[in-house]
């Protein structure tokens, strides 16, 4: 039975790259051997408890890991689903995705028993009776007798969810290696933002139609340094966490690479916000070129399921001189330089700016983060060494706020 089911694995077609996962792989290493006329043979012991290691660190059980590595799975079934639903999907590729499910519930009925290993806790951890919570978007698949007739079901979870790292993260990184997934990322609460209404208005007014499928803008916040930027861009996405938005921040120095996430990402239907963190350039430059291209400018053009969001402390992104605007150099057409230096900001369409707050907002933010930690102290002795605090320190800033309140929190111990 196993043999035949091992077999059977190698003929999966549009789920094959399931095949890579470690676990599976393990677990078909032990196939490989479990009908040999020795069971318990080195190599079936050694695959068998490497995939169990491999579980326990999952956190899951076998059944439901299966059923999250089907929901994640990136491959020609599930991209068309996403892009275009079941009812364009070719009648080849709709059977072969049936077939390779069918295949895949026989892998979900395993029991370890059938693997010459038993134990009730292997019997628990394969059913996973013993998990009480169930995070896996497919559960309706438990009861389904034929998974072969359910494609309905994962064309819209598809639909609605996306595919491979895309689905599987609301928050991910770009850099030299690609795309990867942030799994805890930190989701600051827009509510918490004291002060900056008008800012927060604009910003969620902008998300908000971004998100609904309407044309929305680039944004560029800029301002004073600690104001609730970057902390701003970061609640976006708890504040439109059901709206399915994601995030994917890239660092000043991958900017150049931006025009390949653009095309990436074009490939997607959900709603994306690549934010780059305290962007700016030296005159010397020229990497903000990928960011011009990909905002405006290029023949791919931006994909309409992606904007750009950027903070940073000057309103013209690209440093000038006063030189590029006197000509005193051997360059001839001074102003289109001046001008190039200018046009990165202009393909922004929506500029969001913040000041540094005055002594009432700041003593307001303090007030605010002392209550919320629980800290009990004096009102005029508070606001005293709250002030002391920034003259002796960053100045007034959301930050600088911070920084005391974690000096207090530290006092109380």
């Amino acid at each position: 039975m196993t043999a035949g089911l091992n077999y059977k694995l190698s003929c999966l077609t549009v789920y094959r790259s399931l095949l890579q996962d470690p676990v599976l792989s393990a677990l078909r290493r032990c196939l490989d051997h479990a009908d040999a006329s020795n069971p318990h043979s080195l190599e079936a012991s050694d695959a068998w408890h490497t995939m169990v290691h491999l579980l326990l660190k999952s956190g899951v059980s076998f059944r439901d890991y299966l059923l999250d590595l089907i929901a994640h799975d990136d491959n020609p079934f599930s991209r068309h689903c996403e892009l275009y639903g079941l009812e364009t999907c070719s009648k080849a590729l709709s059977q072969l995705a049936a077939q390779d499910l069918r295949i895949l519930q026989e892998l979900y009925h395993l029991s370890p028993a059938s693997c010459g290993f038993d134990g009730q806790n292997l019997e628990l951890l394969f059913s996973g009776e013993d998990h009480c919570q169930d995070q896996v978007g497919l559960a309706q698949l438990k009861s389904c007798p034929d998974w072969g007739e359910q494609l309905p079901l994962l064309a819209g979870y598809y639909r609605r969810h996306s595919r491979g790292i895309i689905a599987r993260y609301r928050a991910l990184t770009w850099g030299a290696d690609g795309l990867k997934g942030v799994p805890y990322p930190d989701l600051p609460r827009m509510c918490d933002l004291l002060g900056y209404e008008s800012q927060k208005e604009q910003i969620l007014a902008n998300t908000r139609q971004f998100v609904q499928g309407e044309p929305a803008n680039n944004v560029l916040l800029y301002g004073s340094r600690g104001t609730g930027k970057s902390t701003m861009v970061k609640s976006l996405l708890q504040e439109f966490w059901e709206a399915g938005l994601r995030m994917v921040e890239v660092a000043r120095d991958q900017v150049e690479y931006l025009p390949e996430l653009a095309a990436y990402l074009s490939d997607y239907r959900v709603p994306v916000i690549i934010f780059i963190d305290d962007l700016s350039f030296e005159d010397y430059e020229t990497s903000y070129k990928g960011l011009k291209a990909v905002m405006e400018g290029s023949l791919q053009g931006q994909p309409k399921q992606v904007l750009i969001y950027a903070t940073s402390n000057r309103r013209h992104l690209i440093k000038e001189y006063f030189a590029d605007r006197s000509g005193p150099g051997e360059e001839i057409h001074t102003q289109d330089t001046m001008q190039e230096k200018l046009s990165l900001s202009d393909r922004f369409g929506l500029t969001v700016t913040f000041p540094p707050p005055g002594q009432q907002l700041y003593l307001q933010i303090v007030e605010h983060l002392v209550q919320e930690r629980g800290i009990e102290m004096d009102a005029e002795l508070l606001r005293q060494k709250a002030l002391e605090w920034e003259r002796a320190h960053h100045g007034r800033s959301g930050r600088t706020a911070h920084q005391f309140v974690n000096s207090l929190s530290n006092c109380h111990l």
